[in-house]
């Protein structure tokens, strides 16, 4: 059994990282995989979410803590673990750092969602959240697009400049432009991407024709978190989910439905469009995901095996 850090996981190459998500896409259409409801565990306003998946070859479980206060002692919002195993014999193969796995499988997901419903010739992009996944958002969307200014907006304009700072490092022809004020960030962008655990929408507008025609939604997962205000559901043309349990999970989701503001039939699992390879651009949508641990088991498996090709990770000995 071997343990991969941090750094082992962020040594595999984001387009193998995608190539996994992309992957899973493909196993969630072919029904070829078992993967119970996720466990959410609340406690004084954090939670710990337990999720497992099997596939013919190997099953994984994940640990996740959120706690949105933890910036306040300098610590991530998440952290977690995941033991993958062998699925034919039980046995474990690999502990891995489950916030490293979820940072690189969650940035891919929306890197597939700006690959298929965004144009190729994308000009500026903006980002809500600069935490951990907000600079993976970041990276995985200059990954699938090169963009000529990146506008972030954080309630801390510090963590907001190191992420200006350290994107503007990574990749060679971006401008990062932090912007205190939201509604600049909406006129300002084609594309913009939330990566927060607001409970509250992040910018308040009614008239949403001439800001971005694609909303990419990731940090939202729980009924009561709702990053973007219902304006952004009734603008879309559609509602494209990762998960079909997302309008259950979701307050992005779940509060207009509630309210009747989202018909269902607007909504469509987005593995219909990575399986059939035909992306949908020049419309304006909303993608949504909650994640699922299907992800996470596609990563991790090819985490793993890139791991014992190129002699990553520590050897953990098993008497």
């Amino acid at each position: 059994m071997i343990f991969l850090n941090q750094s082992d996981i962020f040594s595999i190459s984001r387009a193998h990282v995608q190539s996994a998500v992309e992957d899973a896409y493909r196993v969630l259409v072919s029904e070829n995989f078992n993967m119970p409801d996720r466990i959410h565990v609340h406690d004084r306003g954090n939670t710990l979410l337990l999720m497992p998946c099997f596939s013919e070859k190997y099953f994984a479980t994940k640990l996740v803590s959120v706690f949105p206060k933890a910036w306040q002692h300098q610590m991530p919002v998440v952290n977690g673990m995941l033991v993958l195993c062998d699925n034919t014999t039980g046995r474990p193969l690999s502990v891995m750092d489950g916030a490293a796995i979820t940072a690189q499988r969650t940035g891919a997901v929306g890197g597939l969602a700006v690959k298929y419903l965004s144009r190729d010739d994308l000009q500026t992009a903006g980002i809500f959240g600069a935490g951990i996944q907000g600079c993976f958002q970041a990276r995985y969307l200059l990954s699938n697009r090169a963009i000529n200014t990146l506008y972030i907006h954080d309630h801390k304009p510090e963590l907001a400049d190191k992420m200006a700072r350290m994107i503007e490092n990574e990749f060679a022809g971006v401008s990062c432009r932090v912007e205190q004020d939201p509604e600049t960030v909406i006129r300002s962008s084609e594309l913009v991407i939330c990566a927060t655990t607001s409970p509250t929408p992040v910018f308040e507008l009614e008239d949403l024709q001439t800001g971005p025609a694609i909303y990419i939604g990731i940090g939202s997962f729980q009924p009561d978190m709702q990053e973007f205000p219902d304006a952004v559901t009734r603008m879309a043309e559609k509602v494209y989910v990762d998960t079909a349990f997302a309008v259950e999970e979701s307050g992005d989701l779940k509060k207009p439905i509630e309210k009747g503001l989202l018909p269902q039939d607007k909504i469509e699992l987005f593995a219909s469009i990575v399986d059939a390879g035909q992306p949908v651009t020049g419309k304006p949508v909303f993608f949504k995901s909650v994640g699922m641990a299907l992800f996470d088991l596609t990563v991790a498996a090819m985490v793993y095996e890139a791991a014992r090709e190129q002699g990553l990770g520590q050897s953990l000995k098993q008497d």
